[in-house]
C-alpha cells in the first residue's frame, strides 16, 4: 500500500513548530489544540488533542453529519452489523484515539484509499481514518476553518472531575453542533456511554452521555447564551432539568471560554 506522503509530512511536523501556529486553550497545566477536517460525504470532523504538562492525556474525535454527532449515535450508527471486526463506529474511533495516544501524534499512517496503513490500527478500525488523521494534523497546525465550517474550543477544569472541553461548530456563522466531553483519569466520559454508572441512580433514568447530549441539543436550539446555572452548579432552566440533572457548570464555563475566543 502507498501512503499519502503529503499527509504523512504534515503529521511529521515537529510539535514545537506546529504548536506556534495553533491556538491553545487550557489551564491548570492542561493545553488543548483543536483541528478541523471536512468530507463532502460525511461532513466536518473535529479533533481535540488534550495535554497535561506536555504529555498527551486524551485525543478526541467526532464527525458531525446533518447536525448529528456520530459518536452520540452510539450503537445506532449501523456499521457494526456489516463490520468485519464486529465494532460500531464509536468503538472504532475510540480505538484510533487510543492508538494515537499510545503511539504518538505522528503514528497514524493512511493509505491512498483513506484507510489505516498500520496493521495494528486495522485490527480495531476498518473504516476510513483519513478524516481523523487530517483533523489531527490540523490541530497541530491550527486549522479550525474549512469549507465554510469553523470550530471554537473552550476549556474548564474541576478538581473532582478533570478537564472539560467544549466545541462550537458553525457553518457560515450559524451553530451546527455543540460538543462537550469531560476527561477523567485519561478516559472520555462520553465514551463510557451506558457504563458511566449514573443511570441507575438517576431520577430521570439517563446516563451521563444522554444527559450531556440533551444539554448540547438544548443550547443548539435555544442559543449559546441560553444555559443558566444555579449557585450549586445545576441547570436553572426548568426545561434543561427534564433531561439533565447532572452538574452543568463545567460545560457552561467551557462554553463561555469558547465564546470568548
Amino acid at each position: 500500500m502507498k501512503k499519502l506522503f503529503a499527509f504523512a509530512l504534515i503529521l511529521a511536523l515537529p510539535l514545537t513548530c506546529a504548536s506556534a501556529l495553533a491556538e491553545v486553550v487550557g489551564g491548570e497545566g492542561y493545553a488543548v489544540r483543536t483541528g478541523l477536517s471536512y468530507s463532502e460525504q460525511w461532513g466536518p470532523t473535529v479533533a481535540n488533542v488534550i495535554e497535561k504538562d506536555g504529555a498527551i492525556v486524551k485525543v478526541l474525535f467526532d464527525t458531525v453529519r446533518d447536525g448529528i454527532s456520530s459518536k452520540e449515535k452510539y450503537d445506532n450508527y449501523g456499521i457494526k452489523k456489516v463490520s468485519t471486526i464486529d465494532k460500531e463506529w464509536w468503538e472504532q474511533v475510540a480505538f484510533v484515539e487510543n492508538w494515537v495516544e499510545q503511539n504518538g501524534l505522528d503514528s497514524l499512517e493512511v493509505t491512498e484509499d483513506g484507510y489505516a496503513a498500520n496493521p495494528d490500527v486495522v485490527s480495531g478500525a476498518t473504516f476510513h481514518v483519513s478524516y481523523y488523521g487530517e483533523a489531527l494534523a490540523n490541530a497541530e497546525a491550527g486549522v479550525t476553518e474549512m469549507e465554510g465550517y469553523s470550530v471554537k474550543t473552550g476549556f474548564s477544569y474541576s478538581e473532582q472531575w478533570g478537564p472539560t472541553v467544549a466545541n462550537i461548530i458553525m457553518k457560515d456563522g450559524e451553530v451546527v453542533k455543540v460538543l462537550f466531553d469531560t476527561v477523567r483519569d485519561g478516559q472520555s466520559s462520553k465514551e463510557k456511554f451506558d457504563n458511566y454508572g449514573i443511570k441507575k441512580a438517576s431520577s430521570i433514568g439517563k446516563d451521563w452521555w444522554e444527559q450531556v447530549a440533551f444539554v448540547e441539543n438544548y443550547i443548539e436550539q435555544y442559543g449559546l447564551d441560553s444555559l443558566e446555572v444555579t449557585d450549586e452548579g445545576y441547570a436553572a432552566n426548568p426545561d434543561v432539568l427534564t433531561g439533565a440533572t447532572i452538574h452543568v457548570s463545567y460545560y457552561a464555563d467551557a462554553l463561555a471560554d469558547a465564546l470568548s475566543r
